[in-house]
């Protein structure tokens, strides 16, 4: 029995009238299925064959074929033929799954009971009309009044629409710990928390913002946060095996955290991820941020990684699926299939290299991880059904943006490359460090040479002629490299590139001779100890004696080449087009281009998440038709055009959220706001301070920190991850990748590598074991003990000390009670206890004095307070 024929058969078992007027099998049934199913190609944007199927009048009405059903009459009806028809062909719909029965039985339903147009059924909106595709216009502030920051205007009108009170402003000791941890990924210090409770200057508030904002922390935390949604990962592969990703990735996390450092403008930030090759090709530091794009680098399959350029651009930087039209037009957004490939075009030619960089001040020599377009010239073809091995080589798909979005012109410009950056090897750094090697073996050979014995002289004579032919061959390269370079290359390049290729000659004749040295003395060696007798002996010698025939053979085979038969010289190193295609820079301006609807929202948006919790747009990484709608989208609107307006300056944001009322409200209240959780259950106006946990970073972050622990040296190669319980590195610098994640990291929901536009938080029992019974706590508890000893005078000092320190909080009166009782208790019950013969390695050893021991315990027992994971 054939598929279709079940179907068929399936479709006439199900009874034909389960109920119900064909108006309501229309809307709760048939217009369900037909718009997940078929209104992709019979749709406001698309009908093939002239037909719709968004609305009953359109099916009555028909396409091409006629109308789309008889009434009454559903064996006659042209879409039910369709979706049962038994040529697979021609059967609807063409991809996925055939109808199921159940659904075809519906659609027979509706017709057999007249197939009925509902009243006033609303004509679907045109998606290219969809809000997020439309540029933001700069919405006028409610209630606007001096002294009012704008976020409070568009949220206070929300607040008096719900009749909602807002909580009022929060207390300083939560105040300090909130926006420091928010901004800088650390607690405040104990001096810092007295300094600002004690500021009773009008603008303390703002004071502290503005040193948060210009602290080098601020970079490491925030770029952490940017890093989720560029998908940082550090190399991955099995063993040493670099299977995705690239060595030296960890430069574009050092740029990023630079850039925002310095307050680079979003919009130079984005140009130079996607084309600083092209931008500022020549600029060391500006290549790093390329590292957006060598992140994809895939081994095994390229159009992986092109697959994940696009998506993750897109994703990353408009919030559109555009990935989802790879195989078929978008089913949601107005995204035409050979709009995927004109964004694949863009990076099409685009490859990966590791340039070298110079070694300053004694420092290693590194190397960065950067993008430059290898092949102009390939082409790029639609792939049939998505499918690689199919592609459509009738139509070139040119390169370009997605046709539907304003300001879409899209002007490409190839780029001169300049002579360096065309041929790296032949900076001055790297020609004299080729020339410093070449020399550097000459004189080890003459050293040699100097003190080998008779025997060995001719062997090391000919090692010496080796490498000196070596470094006249190296020159000679050099030099036609240098005249290959030019536009087109001159007259001399012929004479250079001849020259070369007779240097290199030589430089062969010269090993072929050392080889026919050093064969003639290992032969003389295995004759001088030859027995005639000893089977072994002679398969030593005929193996020595057919050695140096080899030897010989080479060196006539090479002697008689004659100079005009020799390939191409060897160029010093791989030299790069004279011109780049320009695509990836035109992509970066059109994408930055403040007529660009999406960029700006997008990134506030991101910006808003992590200071809120909760997103103004709930899909961060899908502002299309299938995406959550904004929550106040004025507000959206107008923080989009403020961070445009403000030269794209995410510093200028960051103030204006967290100088907010909204930012600096409780989070909570001895009272519950009954209007607000009756109103705004999921606290969308801001009636309240979203609560949240410590990222899996903060925590490790400040166990170190806190028990001044932490080496805040900042950038360098990534380190490994199984080191993380004894460095003392922020966790920003350990190794992270889809296999390759600190465990302690991970158990506090760490970002998958892969992809993490917006991060999920669990509670385990695991993330309380590890606070518990991890080397990295118990250390750090036991001393911070030891810190806070030195400070305190007494039991009561040292645990309101301990409090402000973790929780920068005073402990309650009953705290500090409990606390008391606590290090009374313990000192007594450890007195007389010993230590345990060993500690863990990692782990520092326990005081021997039981009052220690016991305050010990207490700053551990802090560390695992809900408080100290918390941002309220």
């Amino acid at each position: 029995m054939t598929l279709c024929t079940a179907i068929l058969l399936a479709a006439f078992a199900v009874p034909a009238d389960r109920g119900g007027d064909a108006s309501t099998i229309y809307l709760d049934h048939v217009k369900p299925i037909l718009s997940r199913r078929c209104t992709a190609c019979h749709g406001v944007l698309k009908h093939k064959a002239g037909l719709r199927l968004d609305t009953a009048a359109a099916i009555v009405k028909g396409g091409d074929s006629g109308s789309g059903v008889e009434p009454g009459e559903a064996d006659a009806s042209l879409i039910l033929d369709r979706v049962t028809h038994a040529d697979l062909a021609q059967r609807m719909p063409p991809e996925g799954e055939p109808l199921k029965a159940e659904e075809i039985a519906w659609i027979r339903d509706w017709i057999s009971a007249g197939a009925s147009v509902p009243a006033n059924e609303p004509e679907p909106a045109d998606p290219r009309k969809h809000w997020s595709f439309q540029v933001p216009q700069r919405p006028e502030i409610p209630g606007s009044r001096p002294g009012l920051n704008p976020i409070d205007g568009f949220l206070q009108a929300d607040h008096r629409r719900l009749g909602v009170s807002p909580r009022p402003r929060a207390e300083k000791a939560e105040l300090l710990r909130r926006v420091t941890i928010d901004l800088t990924g650390l607690s405040p210090t104990k001096a810092e928390y007295e300094l600002f409770l004690n500021d009773t200057r009008p603008d303390a508030y703002v004071q502290l913002v503005d040193r948060l904002l210009a602290s080098p922390r601020f970079g490491e935390r925030w770029g952490r946060h940017w890093m989720d949604v560029w998908r940082y990962s550090d190399w991955d592969g099995f063993g040493q095996e670099i299977r995705e990703s690239r060595p030296y990735i960890w430069q574009w996390r050092d740029w990023i955290v630079e850039s925002l450092n310095a307050d680079t403008g979003y919009d130079r930030m984005v140009t130079l991820m996607l084309a600083a090759d092209e931008a500022e090709p020549d600029s060391d530091s500006a290549l790093r941020a390329t590292g957006f794009l060598a992140r994809n680098w895939h081994r095994f399959n390229r159009d992986v990684w092109l697959n994940n350029a696009v998506e993750h651009t897109s994703k990353a930087f408009l919030g559109l699926t555009i990935n989802c039209a790879k195989c078929h037009d978008h089913k949601y957004d107005p995204i035409a299939q050979t709009d995927y490939y004109r964004m694949r075009a863009v990076f099409e030619p685009h490859q990966i290299r590791e340039d070298n960089q110079p070694a300053i001040n004694g420092a290693e020599a590194q190397k960065i991880t950067r993008a430059f377009d290898a092949s102009p010239d390939v082409p790029t073809y639609l792939f049939l059904r998505g499918n690689e091995k199919s592609p459509d080589k009738t139509r070139l798909i040119e390169p370009g943006a997605p046709a539907f979005l304003p300001d879409s012109s899209f002007a490409v410009a190839t780029v001169s490359m300049s002579r360096a950056t065309r041929h790296p090897a032949l900076r001055d750094f790297e020609k004299q460090g080729l020339m410093a090697e070449a020399r550097k073996l000459i004189q080890v050979a003459n050293k040699t040479l100097a003190s080998a014995s008779s025997s060995d002289f001719h062997v090391q004579q000919g090692n010496v002629a080796v490498f000196e032919a070596r470094k006249a061959a190296l020159v000679a390269r050099i030099d036609a490299d240098e005249a290959k370079l030019d536009e087109p290359p001159g007259p001399e390049f012929k004479a250079l590139a001849h020259r070369a290729r007779l240097a290199e000659r030589a430089a062969t004749l010269r090993e072929s001779e050392l080889a026919l040295a050093k064969a003639q003395q290992s032969l003389a060696e295995v004759r001088s100890k030859v027995k005639p007798d000893n089977a072994k002996s002679k398969a030593d010698l005929a193996a020595a004696e057919k050695a140096l025939a080899d030897s010989a053979t080479a060196l006539t085979a090479n002697l008689a080449k004659p100079p005009d038969d020799l390939t191409e010289y060897t160029a010093v190193g791989p030299i790069s087009p004279s011109r780049s295609t320009g695509r990836r820079l035109a992509l970066a301006r059109w994408i930055t281009s403040k007529g660009n609807p999406l960029t700006a929202r997008v990134a506030v948006n991101h910006v808003w998440t992590r200071h809120f919790v909760r997103p103004l747009v709930a899909s961060p990484s899908d502002f299309g038709r299938n995406g959550k709608l904004p929550t106040n989208p004025a507000l959206l609107d107008w923080l989009a055009t403020e961070l445009m307006e403000a030269d794209w300056s995410l510093k200028h944001i960051h103030r204006l959220i967290v100088t907010s009322d909204a930012y600096t409200r409780q989070s909570s209240g001895p009272e519950p706001n009954v209007e607000g959780h009756a109103s705004d259950p999921e606290n969308t106006t801001l009636w309240e301070m979203n609560v949240r946990r410590l990222e899996a970073e903060a925590v490790r972050d400040n166990l170190l920190f806190l028990s001044g622990k932490l080496d805040e040296t900042r950038g360098g190669p990534d380190l490994d991850p199984e080191q993380a319980m004894t460095l003392g590195r922020r966790s920003l610098y350990l190794r992270h990748a889809q296999e390759k994640r600190a465990t302690f990291l991970r158990i506090f929901d760490s970002p998958s590598a892969v992809e993490c536009y917006r991060r999920s938080e669990s509670v385990m029992p695991q993330q309380a074991l590890a606070l518990a019974n991890s080397p990295l706590a118990i250390t750090c508890a036991r001393e911070m003990a030891s810190r806070l000893t030195k400070e305190a005078k007494g039991d009561h000092e040292f645990v309101s000390l301990a409090f402000v320190t973790t929780l920068s909080r005073q402990a309650t009166p009953e705290e500090l009670d409990a606390c008391l009782a606590f290090l009374k208790e313990q000192a007594a019950g450890l007195s007389g206890v010993k230590l345990p013969a060993t500690a863990k390695p990692e782990s520092s050893q326990p005081s021997a004095d039981p009052p220690q021991r016991a305050r010990e315990g207490l700053v551990h027992a802090l560390f695992n307070h809900s408080d100290f994971v918390t941002i309220r």
